[in-house]
């Protein structure tokens, strides 16, 4: 008896080791994760050869080491889920995980070659709950529960033929496939650094692709080793003029969807058209100007066009200003940057071509992301005063003293200034005497400890440093305006996106966190050539409707704004739009009607004016025509 019930206990404790085997049942699961993984690399390289991407050796590589960074993702998610899938019964639920990912990438090479936008969660809950809308097809619902069926029965025999496969030694085999991950992303470094459209221009048509960029390791490696990572200047680089001299047609991308017509160049024209200056104070949200935080601007504003419900395309500084030098919904952002030079904004380009200087004065760096390089093309260095050494509020004021003293000197041609100053960044920098609203937070990162602190002393130093901004605007505007080409200068004043100090009590602070008015909603004032009375637009208005406004009204261009932005002229609004889209750094949002739809891992609705009221009511006809906005200019 005791023998039997030895043996049954031998039995169980045997059945047990073998059923939760950490060692052999984890390395099913990666075997399985590794294996199958050939037939999800091999859809991955579907969308890489549908890329149209002239394939350089250095390009080949970096294409074929792509599909890894989803392998990655494979193995974190195996990670995350082997406490429920070590017991052997489970095992097979590591299919799940693996099949929706085949899923996921089939639909959406399908999707984005029709629609030319990834797939997310706002698509998902519109396909569910508009179908029709989408303008997807019963047969291909049919085609597609069969081409799933596939992908299906593959992974599950690959599961079920793991064992009888060769017993690869993981370690060694994830550590080669790691360095082979390494090289590829360290092309892409180099790659997006040099402005290398042959490498660069895969990302967009990569689902939820964030390839490495590291702006600091390529100074450090120009600096090192200056013979292998030459410093690229204008006069000596040979990439960018062979990325100039292809077609802007060609490839993904048709910006413009046709050539401009703009005013023709004579001389006696050149007379009469207008300076432009675009000035843009960094985290300035609509409601802080007024005559006591910004008393310069408010005065400026006394003779201008004021824009009340005006939005940037951005939460964050990249995307914000993307909108207003492109004139584009942010969503094209990805196809500027992966060939920047190429696809510089039209803005710039044809105020080129139209005969103006073209002047920067920031205190930002602009060379992240690229952004120099899409604004402003291959701007000369004494065009653009870009001091970065000392504290950031003195960097403003040399860069406006720079700016003030070229208004200083007579010019025979029309120009274009751009001014990006940051002082209004957190944390937020100002010279003493202008610290007039108090009291201040001495910690300007108390709330990284107590997110639902009292907002109203970080408010008020915020405060103080758009004041101190202001001063400087007051500056050159008194030199601008005292001058000869002062009648004769469209001036635009605005923000590339708003900052909170937990305005709803959610805990929301600075910016790129959520899409409500405090974050997006910002300044806009025009003030047009020989305008001296104010008026006021409460239209729905975005940064992206800038550029068709300077291009129509300043150099007449005779295209429709469709062609080349997703905007309208601001003096010749629509009656109705569909709304605005606004992106932060990871995700983004459809403005419609006052309500917000924002998507990334998940869908959330709210009204802009107050995060805590949630909205259920989806309007999935303008959802659809925003989502039709986001490729209006891409080849399909």
């Amino acid at each position: 008896m005791a023998n039997e019930i030895n043996a049954t206990i031998t039995n169980a404790l045997g059945w047990l080791k073998r059923a939760f085997s950490v060692r052999d049942n984890s390395t099913k699961l990666f075997q399985f994760v590794l294996y199958s993984f050939v037939f999800t690399y091999l859809l991955l390289l579907a969308f890489i050869f549908n890329a149209d991407v002239k394939l350089t050796t250095l390009g080949a590589v970096y294409a074929l080491t792509i599909p890894i960074y989803y392998y990655f993702i494979l193995m974190l998610l195996t990670f995350v889920l082997m406490p429920v899938l070590w017991g052997r019964k489970l095992l097979w639920l590591i299919l799940i995980p693996k099949f929706l990912l085949d899923m996921m990438l089939v639909a959406d090479y399908f999707i984005f070659d029709i629609y030319r936008f990834h797939i997310d969660m706002l698509f998902i809950n519109m396909l569910l709950h508009d179908f029709k809308g989408i303008g997807i097809s019963i047969w291909l619902v049919l085609l597609s529960l069969v081409v799933y069926s596939v992908i299906f029965l593959i992974n599950f025999v690959i599961y079920k033929k793991v064992n009888n496969l060769p017993k690869l030694k993981l370690k060694w085999v994830n550590t080669a496939v790691f360095v082979i991950f390494l090289i590829g992303q360290t092309i892409h470094i180099v790659g997006y650094d040099y402005k290398n459209a042959n490498i660069t221009r895969f990302t967009p048509y990569l689902p939820y692709y964030a390839p490495l960029t590291s702006n600091k390791l390529m100074t450090k490696l120009k600096a090192n080793y200056p013979n292998i990572f030459p410093e690229q200047t204008n006069n000596q680089s040979d990439q960018i003029d062979s990325i100039l001299a292809g077609k802007s047609k060609s490839g993904l991308l048709q910006y413009p969807a046709h050539p401009l017509t703009c005013e023709v160049e004579t001389s006696e024209r050149d007379n009469h058209k207008p300076n432009i200056l675009i000035f843009v104070m960094e985290s300035w949200r609509q409601d802080v100007m007024d005559n006591k935080v910004t008393p310069n601007i408010f005065e400026f504003s006394q003779q201008a066009t004021q824009f009340d419900n005006h939005y940037s395309g951005g939460s964050v500084t990249v995307n914000g200003l993307f909108s207003l030098l492109y004139g584009l919904h942010p969503t094209y952002r990805d196809y500027m940057t992966s060939s920047p030079y190429q696809h510089q904004s039209l803005l710039t380009k044809t105020l080129e071509q139209q005969g103006y200087d073209i002047d920067v004065y920031t205190s930002s760096n602009l060379d992240r992301f690229s952004l120099k390089a899409m604004f402003f093309g291959k701007i000369n260095d004494a065009n653009y005063v870009n001091p970065l050494k000392d504290k950031v509020y003195i960097n403003d004021k040399l860069a406006v003293d720079a700016l003030v003293k070229d208004l200083q000197t007579p010019s025979d041609k029309p120009w274009f200034k751009f001014v990006f100053l940051s002082a209004s960044h957190h944390n937020y920098q100002y010279p003493e005497e202008h610290n007039l609203f108090q009291p201040v937070e001495t910690n300007p990162e108390a709330f990284l400890f107590d997110k639902h602190m009292d907002g109203k002393p970080l408010f008020n130093d915020y405060k103080n440093s758009v004041n101190y901004v202001d001063s400087l605007f007051g500056e050159l505007w008194s030199v601008l305006n005292a001058s000869d080409v002062a009648h004769n200068t469209l001036t635009i004043v605005t923000s590339d996106h708003g900052e909170e100090f937990n305005d709803d009590n959610n805990g929301y602070w600075g910016h790129g966190s959520n899409f409500a008015k405090y974050q997006t909603a910002v300044p806009l004032i025009i003030k047009q050539p020989n305008q001296d009375v104010a008026t006021s637009v409460n239209q729905l208005t975005g940064h992206i409707d800038v550029v068709p406004t300077i291009l129509q009204q300043a150099i007449h261009c005779a295209n429709p704004s469709s062609d080349y932005s997703s905007g309208f002229n601001l003096f010749e609004l629509p009656e109705q739009r569909a709304g605005l889209i606004i992106s932060s750094y990871k995700d983004k949002a459809y403005l419609i009607d006052g309500q917000v739809y924002a998507t990334g891992l998940n869908i959330e609705s709210y009204s802009v004016e107050d995060i805590n009221q949630e909205n259920e009511a989806f309007n999935y006809q303008k959802l659809n025509q925003l989502k039709e906005q986001e490729s209006t200019l891409l080849n399909h």
